[in-house]
Order: C-alpha cells, then sequence, then structure tokens
C-alpha cells in the first residue's frame, strides 16, 4: 500500500461504526445471511438471536440461542429492581423466565418473577399473577404459593382443598371456601382492582345446602345463594329468587393501573 495512502486507511478505519457495548443500546447480528436485530444478541453457529427489550437476555444453552423478555407490564412495575431472568436446559429443551422447574426431561419458565413452576404428569405448568396484581403492588408482587394433596396441587393465592382436590384464587384479592367436598374460587374483576386498589374490600362466601357462592352483598332465596362481583354490587330477593347487579368499575379505575391491564392485554393477543 503506497505510504500516501496509510492515513486515509486509517481515518476511515476510526469512523467506522462500532458494535455498541451498551446493553441499552440495540444492535444487529448477521449469520450466515440471517439478520437478527435487538438486544443481548447471540448466535449459536447457526442462527442470531436477540431479546427485544433491555430487560430481555439470550443465552446458548446446549447449542441452542433462546432469548426472553420479561412483560411490559411486568417491567414498569419493577423499574430498576427487575429481577434478573434465567435460562436453563434440560434434556435438550432450554426455557428462560423465572422460577424454572425441570420434570422427567421437561423444562418451563415463569414469565414474572412472582410466579412458580412445577411438574405434573408430563409437563411443567407455571402459573403467574395477572397484570392487575402488578399494577396494585408493584415489586411488592406477593410470589404465588402451591397446595399440594395428595397426589393434585394447584398455585395462586388463598388455597383451599378438599375431596375432590385443590383450587387455588387467582389474586391475592380473591377467596376460596371449601363446601360440601368442593371448593369454590372467586376473585374480584381487574376493573374493582384498579378502582380500590389495596383497600378492596374482602370478599365473603355464604354456604347453603352444600355449595358455595362468593363475592359481595351476597343473599339467599331458599337454597340459592348469589353474589355481587364488586363492593358496589348489589343482590336483592324477589319472588324467591336473588337478583345482583354491580355497577361498572372501569370508569372508576385508576388509570395507571387500567392502562398496565390494557397492556397486558395487547401482549397477550399477540400472535
Amino acid at each position: 500500500m503506497p505510504v500516501s495512502l496509510v492515513p486515509l486507511v486509517l481515518v476511515l478505519l476510526s469512523q467506522a461504526p462500532r458494535a455498541s457495548s451498551d446493553p441499552s443500546v440495540p444492535t444487529c447480528r448477521n449469520i450466515d445471511g440471517q439478520v437478527a436485530c435487538g438486544f443481548a444478541c447471540k448466535s449459536d453457529g447457526m442462527r442470531a438471536r436477540c431479546a427485544k427489550t433491555p430487560q430481555g437476555i439470550c443465552q446458548v444453552l446446549d447449542g441452542q440461542v433462546v432469548c426472553f423478555d420479561p412483560p411490559a407490564y411486568v417491567v414498569r412495575a419493577y423499574g430498576g429492581a427487575l429481577p434478573q431472568p434465567e435460562c436453563t436446559v434440560s434434556e435438550g429443551q432450554v426455557a428462560c423466565g423465572y422460577s424454572c422447574a425441570s420434570y422427567f426431561g421437561k423444562v418451563n419458565c415463569a414469565r414474572t418473577p412472582a410466579g412458580v413452576c412445577r411438574g405434573r404428569g408430563q409437563t411443567v405448568e407455571c402459573v403467574d399473577p395477572p397484570a392487575s396484581v402488578f399494577a396494585i403492588y408493584g415489586r411488592e408482587t406477593p410470589k404465588v404459593e402451591c397446595k399440594t394433596q395428595g397426589m393434585d396441587f394447584a398455585c395462586g393465592y388463598k388455597c383451599a382443598a378438599s375431596s375432590e382436590g385443590v383450587k387455588c384464587a387467582a389474586t391475592p384479592f380473591g377467596i376460596c371456601k371449601a363446601e360440601g367436598g368442593r371448593v369454590t374460587c372467586f376473585d374480584p374483576s381487574p376493573g374493582a382492582v384498579c378502582a380500590f386498589g389495596r383497600n378492596l374490600p374482602a370478599p365473603q362466601c355464604r354456604s347453603n345446602d352444600g355449595t358455595a357462592a362468593c363475592g359481595y352483598a351476597c343473599a339467599t332465596a331458599y337454597s340459592r345463594s348469589a353474589c355481587a362481583s364488586t363492593p358496589k354490587g348489589v343482590c336483592k330477593v324477589f319472588d324467591s329468587e336473588v337478583h345482583c347487579f354491580d355497577p361498572p368499575t372501569t370508569l372508576q379505575g385508576e388509570d395507571s393501573c387500567m392502562a398496565l391491564i390494557g397492556l397486558a392485554a395487547m401482549e397477550g393477543a399477540q400472535p
């Protein structure tokens, strides 16, 4: 190379774009003509994959590149205190997320830090709190619990067991009641959760003739009980029947809470 061209080459090399080491800056990877763009990109030699968000991770396990992104409503709830997700492998299967568990060669992970995973049959089941719980509790969201009876188990909150098995409420605001060998669980609607927050009144259960009805303002007519679904609901008995009505709670819900639930619904609708 002529000496006169050396300074020009050095200048051009110094101005060439470089891969950023900043994890908050997206980048692209090209493997054999396959291009992947995003965050924390990794390659297994055959393909490249990237996380969609700065909070996501990518790892190469057992020769496979896998990526995981925490749901956006979880990222908002935890902010800078979001725990780091993990990836795990079992007999060639890989999974990423939180509270990962393997069972007879199967592996799965929860999507949120408050979720839990347990093996059942030929699979690993994971249960996460719904977005409404994260909207109210944020990083203090209680971790899902599991209750076992014999060979059966269920995971959630306020779990109860009976001769028919185990059931759990989906939220800490719910309730479960064992009556007549059956378990009845009830959870307030997301709109009610957003409207009342941590001040949401505890629901009640009313037993009648071996069955239970749970909710609010419960009323009984002969052998049938019914309850409203929200704290502002009402139940009345007319002509030996229970009639219940709930005014809309979405109009009273706190805006940021409803927005977080809407964000979760949008994520769930994506293919």
